[in-house]
């Protein structure tokens, strides 16, 4: 730890960050450190909170980092842990969905307060408030939203620091970089880019920063990658929500790791739009390092595509499987296959579209189990508040409920969903989970699949990460 437990001021908790150390920790640290305050970080994905209950007691603020849903579902749970060992002490949530569910987290005492956005400089207000007791929930600082005082995400540039990292838990209590020939190196991540320029409606960053996104100066990327490869990491994951979004920073930032580090190999997220637009910058990529790419597909089907707004047609992601061929770079999409507007014939077609063309090793098991979340202020109740299928909001599980018309698709759900968090995490040939897959869903049907029932592996298992939750 980075200061003693008696002049312990803030801590920041962070609860799962795919798989990685978290950023959301490292930067606010070096913040806070830069502030004066006295501050220190653990991260619940891979520590127990029963290890630092005088931690928890000397804090004067406890952050708790939830940048996706699963991070609030074990927040909440944080929380009452937090409150039971310190009654006294300002918990704040921070991160996309911590301002999404504000009013939740705050009426049910979970939160004292919520940030979303670019939470760093407000985090550091928040806590000299705290500390000095000047705090007051009906006139928080800028940005920060209260029971009694709502803001909006903070959307204004920062004034970048490179992370503090060094005192949070090793690389190697993470999820590891596997090569195409099945060789484990140690995996960091660092971000280039935050917030997004596209608004596709059921993705949380659009909620938050509405189009708009800000670049991290290159030179504070870099560092943060030395830092890294200090300490043993060997392959970073850009963690932008797409990197992408600005090409020539993200062509500078390469370039710059690659002169300086030419060992290191990388991955990013980008959309199949800017896939296809900026092609020709995917030989640069793959002589620079990038051993593969994430882009979210999430379904084949053109209309529930446009009801997205992802951009994209089926024809697109043809276009784009042969780009990234010719590219020699392996492409990892991520899927959405069970919305409301998706049918049977959707998912049977997408079965086959990954059997037909070698994808199974590349898309995680999991993938073919997710299901649309929309949480308050999503995007997509603009235009389905009225809609049959919606729901109400279950504020305790941070998603309006939807119930799928075709009660066939939502036993499919559950079947899949269960099978696929019966797989054993270690077990990288998905050949067998996807024909189990396959299996279930030509039996809902009443059809048998007509094919071989395990699929042939025609070439090396793709590169990628232990952590299959990558998207």
């Amino acid at each position: 730890m980075y200061v003693g437990i008696n002049c312990l001021e803030v801590l920041l908790i962070s609860c799962y960050e795919l798989g990685h150390q978290p950023f959301s920790l490292a930067s606010p640290l070096r913040f806070l450190r830069d502030g004066g305050i006295n501050a220190s970080g653990i991260d619940l994905a891979v520590e127990n909170i029963n290890d630092y209950e005088e931690h928890i007691k000397s804090a004067r603020l406890v952050l708790v980092s939830v940048r996706m849903h699963n991070a609030l579902r074990l927040g909440v749970a944080a929380s009452k842990r937090i409150r039971a060992l310190n009654p006294q002490t300002h918990i704040c949530f921070y991160g996309d969905y911590a301002g999404l569910n504000s009013d939740y987290l705050c009426k049910e005492q979970y939160a004292d307060s919520t940030i979303s956005g670019e939470f760093e400089t407000t985090i550091v207000e928040l806590a000299r408030a705290v500390i000095d007791d000047s705090f007051q929930s009906n006139g928080p600082p800028l940005g920060v939203s209260t029971l009694h005082s709502m803001a909006k995400p903070v959307l204004q540039r920062t004034s970048f620091l490179v992370p503090a990292r060094a005192d949070l838990p090793a690389f190697d209590s993470y999820a590891r970089f596997r090569d195409d020939k099945g060789q484990l190196h140690l995996a960091g991540s660092t971000e280039t880019t935050r917030g997004c320029k596209y608004v596709c409606r059921h993705c949380p960053v659009t909620s938050v920063y509405h189009g708009k996104f800000f670049v991290v100066p290159e030179d504070i990327v870099i560092a943060d990658i030395r830092n890294q490869v200090a300490q043993g990491v060997r392959h970073i994951s850009f963690s932008d929500p797409d990197f992408l979004n600005g090409p020539g920073h993200a062509r500078r930032v390469v370039t710059a790791m690659h002169s300086e580090f030419p060992e290191i190999t990388f991955d990013f997220t980008a959309r199949i739009p800017h896939l296809l637009k900026y092609r020709h910058l995917l030989s640069e990529m793959k002589s620079t390092g990038c051993a593969f790419v994430i882009s979210a597909m999430e379904t084949l089907n053109d209309d529930v595509l446009e009801v997205l707004d992802k951009g994209h047609t089926k024809a697109d992601i043809i276009q784009v499987l042969g780009i990234m061929k010719k590219a020699q770079i392996p492409w990892r999409p991520s899927l959405l296959p069970f919305t409301p507007w998706a049918t049977l014939d959707d998912y049977l077609d997408l079965l086959d579209f990954v059997r037909n063309h070698d994808l199974v090793q590349n898309i995680d098991p999991v993938q073919f189990s997710l299901r649309l979340l929309i949480p308050p202020g999503s995007a997509l109740l603009e235009q389905n508040a009225n809609a049959e299928w919606l729901g109400d909001l279950d504020a305790a599980n941070f998603s309006y409920t939807w119930s799928h018309p075709d009660i066939r698709m939502e036993q499919l759900w559950s079947q899949i969903n269960r099978a696929v968090r019966k797989s054993p995490n270690e077990d990288i040939d998905h050949s067998k989970m996807f024909s189990v897959i396959e299996g279930l869903a030509y039996a809902m049907v009443s059809k048998t699949p007509p094919f071989t029932s395990i699929v042939s592996q025609k070439r090396p298992i793709p590169a990628g990460l232990t952590e299959s939750w990558f998207c």
